[in-house]
């Protein structure tokens, strides 16, 4: 038996050896690729059959041919004299149709080359096909059994159940975190791609915080149970994670049932992520209070809400600043400013720390601002009295309101409500000047102290008087 035929019959056998593969797409490969070789061998496709005999477990590879009274020139693979046909149907006419088993001695070798690229070709793009079906509503779910093959350029290739190639590109990667050929990682699946992709096509990653969640998930079957639950996750991978758990049961404390008893279940999530660090925290509709917990361990003393514009979008964003004692803004902002960072996706909107004494002296400046009600020269005690009542305690209160609003005050009319509004406006600029020229004078103060603290740091040690009684050269005054 030739080489070339051996080589067939071993493409052959994969039929029979692959038993949990769809055995007619295999069939139809072989066929398709005998077809591809008779072509290239003699000019024209051989009418192949290709049966499984599934009691034998015996595959047959046959060609059909028409039997003619005279083979035609070039026609040996197509037609069949009756002479010979009958060694394979012994009652065969002219006319008929005869099935002979193909020879593969009569292939050469670039026909036999053709047909194991072609069957190759179909039997890799019917396994990209399975696992594409397999896999795609698999997104977002954990993929045991991996095995590093290979790490190049920070993108870590992997053998997924010991056939599937799969990676995880350097964006997936988790900070710090450091393969080897053999090891196994636990992944989160995040996407497939679809089989004409030459690429591994599963799209692994240790970045995601759904890695995070399904960790999890398969510590604590609370969460399956539906009793407590993930209400918001931020995540810097290989740094720190910050969750907000809740609890459908009042009975339940979620933030003990994420840490388990004795810390047990976090500090399982936390090994397989390497030591990374996880902040649990019982989740709030108030914002304000949301945000207290989402910046521990730091103190937060008061948290405030402004609207500000985004430079880069140009959208109006809510901002929340929250304050914290001096001694504590490093610890809130955390090491290149994660903690705060982390603590405003969980939020969901952007944090802002400061510390109380920049609070102390910017509420200085905001009281000083105030322009109250009773310094108005058009308004009387009595109505002063109804007009705090209303709502418009201060200037900055009339600015905006319309004069049919402050009517509904009693004893405002037209005219007083206009000389109102004007004296507030009037008000406030001179108000608002004050303080202006008394923030320059605090900021040409500062400099001036800091001008003098900065000379007398430059005093060095020779410049000092000598002592009384010392001498020029520094010997002790002698006695007499």
């Amino acid at each position: 038996m030739s080489d070339n035929y051996q080589r067939i019959e071993a493409l052959a056998a994969v039929i029979r050896e692959s038993k949990g593969a769809n055995q007619e797409l295999l069939l139809e490969w072989l066929r398709r690729g005998l077809l591809e070789a008779t072509e290239r061998e003699y000019g024209s496709p051989q009418n192949i059959r290709v049966t499984w005999d599934q009691k034998s477990d015996d595959v047959h590879i046959v060609a059909l041919m028409e039997v003619v009274k005279e083979v035609g020139p070039g026609m040996s693979h197509l037609q069949i004299s009756r002479r010979r046909a009958r060694k394979y149907l012994p009652e065969a006419e002219i006319g008929d149709e005869v099935s002979v088993p193909v020879d593969f001695e009569e292939f050469g070798r670039s026909a036999i080359n053709v047909f194991r690229r072609e069957f190759h070709t179909l039997e890799k793009s019917a396994e990209r096909e399975k696992v594409y079906e397999e896999y795609s509503g698999r997104v977002g779910q954990l993929i045991p059994r991996c095995v590093v093959q290979q790490v190049y350029k920070n993108r870590v290739n992997v053998r997924v159940a010991g056939q599937i190639d799969a990676v995880i590109p350097p964006e997936e990667r988790a900070r710090g975190e450091r393969f080897e050929h053999g090891d196994t990682v636990l992944p989160v699946l995040v996407e497939v791609l679809p089989p004409e992709s030459t690429d591994p096509q599963l799209v692994l990653s240790r970045a995601t915080p759904l890695l995070v969640k399904r960790l999890f998930e398969r510590e604590a079957p609370e969460i399956d149970e539906g009793i407590v639950q993930i209400k918001a996750i931020a995540r810097e991978a290989g740094v720190r994670t910050k969750i907000a758990v809740a609890s459908s049961d009042i009975r339940i404390d979620a933030v003990g049932t994420f840490v388990g008893m004795k810390g047990m279940r976090v500090q399982s999530v936390m090994r397989e992520l390497n030591g990374e660090r996880i902040d649990i925290i019982p989740w709030t509709i108030d914002r304000k209070l949301l945000v207290t917990n989402a910046l521990l361990p730091a103190t937060v003393l008061r948290v405030e809400t402004e609207k500000s514009v985004d430079p880069d979008t140009g959208a109006e964003e809510t901002v929340m600043i929250a304050t914290v004692p001096d001694d504590e803004i490093g610890r809130a902002k955390g090491k290149g400013g994660h903690n705060v960072r982390l603590a405003g996706k969980l939020v969901g909107c952007r944090i802002e720390v400061e510390e109380k004494s920049v609070w102390d002296k910017r509420k200085q400046w905001e009281d000083m601002l105030r322009v109250d009600i009773s310094e108005f020269e058009c308004v009387n005690d009595k109505l002063a009295e109804r007009l705090t009542r209303a709502g418009f305690d201060s200037a900055d209160t009339l600015i905006g309101c319309s004069p049919q609003r402050l009517m509904e005050v009693h004893g405002v009319g037209p005219v007083t409500a206009e000389n109102i509004l004007k004296e507030a406006k009037k008000l406030l600029k001179v108000r608002k000047k004050m303080v202006d020229g008394k923030k320059e004078e605090a900021r040409l103060l500062a400099l001036e102290m800091e001008s003098i603290e900065a000379e007398e740091d430059t005093d060095g040690p020779g410049d000092a008087f000598p002592k009384e009684g010392g001498t020029e050269s520094g010997d002790l005054p002698r006695e007499d």
